[in-house]
């Protein structure tokens, strides 16, 4: 019978091993790495640490606790037995996400979780927040878009942005040749992209040709991501929540509803009027029941 994903990876039998005699601190770096044990080969001690709220130096004694020199030996030692991205397969992920108890399960999730939101608020104190912010704010018109399964957020995200400025498109390819972005000569057009692994084969393509049209592109994704950074100045990482089965990202869609509540804030005086002008189309046409 083939073996399961976690009983050949080394680093999660090491953590078992050790669980008994791990603190509470030790016991929620446990939780994210046997969760997400991609973690040890392309996170840093210092990124992850940010992430759970701990001290990197409570990093390096989680790794002698369970045996290992520090972050590098544990990293060598388990490159071969990872999860690796091909288990991101939606196979993979079935097959993988209903092993464990329902209790582990509970509160390993609610340590991603809050991970996630975390890092969203964080990011928002970031330099770059403020730029992205700008963009959305004052382009001349914003295209939104989304691939394979993220679509829904991209569709949720651009009719919430129209109720507060105007101009905002829904980019769905459908066409096979994305022709809505065509911007007018001298034209401001940001365009926003969300994606995680494994990402769609048409985001690179699209972000550089959007790049060719002078558009600015900003970019919500997983930490993953490779490849953005080639292309725009503007992409916003987020925790993968690799723990559930078919997971709607938690830290992306925080994300979003902080950047919409950043520039409704930005637009002051335009957003309220626009607000007050589809209330009374929302009055006009009845579209609620109270």
């Amino acid at each position: 019978m083939e073996k399961t994903v976690q009983e050949t990876d080394i680093f999660a039998e090491a953590i078992a091993r050790a669980e008994d005699r791990l603190t509470q601190k030790e016991k929620r770096i446990s939780a994210y790495f046997l969760a997400r044990p991609e973690a040890i080969l392309i996170e840093t001690n210092s990124d992850i640490a940010r992430k759970l709220d701990i001290s990197p130096m409570t990093l390096t004694r989680f790794y002698r606790k369970l045996g290992f020199d520090d972050s590098a030996d544990a990293r060598s030692k388990t490159i071969r037995n990872t999860y690796g991205p091909d288990n991101y397969r939606v196979d993979k992920r079935f097959e993988t996400s209903f092993t464990k108890r329902h209790s582990e399960d509970s509160q390993a999730g609610l340590q991603l979780s809050h991970a996630s939101i975390e890092a969203a608020f964080s990011l928002r104190d970031s330099d770059l927040w403020g730029e992205v912010v700008e963009r959305v704010t004052r382009s001349d018109a914003v295209h939104v878009t989304g691939f394979q399964t993220m679509y829904y957020l991209a569709d949720g995200f651009s009719r919430r942005l129209s109720y507060l400025r105007d101009r905002v498109h829904l980019v769905d390819g459908i066409d096979g040749v994305y022709a809505g972005l065509l911007p007018a000569s001298g034209e401001q057009v940001t365009l926003i992209m969300m994606d995680v692994f494994r990402y769609g084969a048409h985001g690179p393509i699209l972000a550089n040709l959007a790049r060719e049209r002078g558009m600015d592109v900003i970019i919500f994704a997983d930490e993953f991501c490779d490849w953005a950074n080639e292309i725009t100045p503007y992409v916003l990482r987020y925790p993968a929540e690799t723990h559930f089965f078919l997971a709607m990202p938690q830290g992306i869609s925080t994300g979003l509803n902080l950047l919409l509540q950043d520039v409704s804030g930005k637009l002051g005086a335009r957003a309220k009027q626009r607000l007050r002008k589809l209330s009374e189309a929302q009055d006009h046409f009845g579209l609620f029941l109270d």
